[in-house]
């Protein structure tokens, strides 16, 4: 059983760095599927080292510390057992008691089958496209952060940005969504 204290002491950390340290995951992952995975591990580190009363947990390069690391043995020891993705294909089911009346069913899947055709889309450009779009779209920074946060230029940034969409923009127009 976890000491309370130690609970709260976690759930403060983790709101405080978690856009960082999900950041610096994507940055340095060889693929943005396994990001989720990586955080999660680095996390459940961190409460271990919490309840050690670790002095240095609540340092934010020690956290940084902590994700090379846990990036470094993910990829090593290759223990994942299936690739699970960001953007899953299956969702859970739903009872259709549980749907709200408001809800257009066939405007949702329209939107889901655009994202899943634009993921896959993505996942076979370079390596630090989807990275890009992930850390623009999802998670809000912005060109110059992600050129930081990225060590390229802005304009880069920017290029592989623009470039893709407008690569997109034509699929979508010619409606060739079955190019998975």
């Amino acid at each position: 059983m976890i000491d309370p204290k130690t609970l709260l002491t976690f759930d403060k950390l983790y709101s405080d760095t978690y856009q960082d340290v999900l950041t610096y995951v994507i940055c340095h992952c060889s693929n943005i599927e396994d990001a989720k995975d990586i955080v999660q591990n680095i996390y459940v580190e961190v409460l271990k080292k919490l309840e050690k009363n670790n002095p240095f947990i609540q340092n934010k390069s020690y956290l940084i510390g902590i994700a090379k690391n846990k990036i470094n043995q993910y990829y090593r020891f290759s223990y994942k057992t299936k690739i699970i993705s960001l953007f899953s294909k299956k969702d859970d089911f739903m009872l259709i008691d549980h749907i709200p009346s408001e809800t257009d069913i066939e405007k949702d899947f329209i939107i889901h089958e655009d994202i899943e055709f634009i993921w896959n889309f993505l996942k076979k450009k370079k390596s630090i496209v989807p990275k890009i779009f992930y850390l623009y779209y999802y998670m809000g920074l912005s060109i110059k952060e992600i050129s930081l946060q990225l060590n390229i230029s802005e304009s880069n940034v920017k290029n592989y940005l623009y470039r893709t969409l407008k690569e997109l923009n034509e699929l979508m127009k010619k409606g060739e969504k079955n190019v998975r």
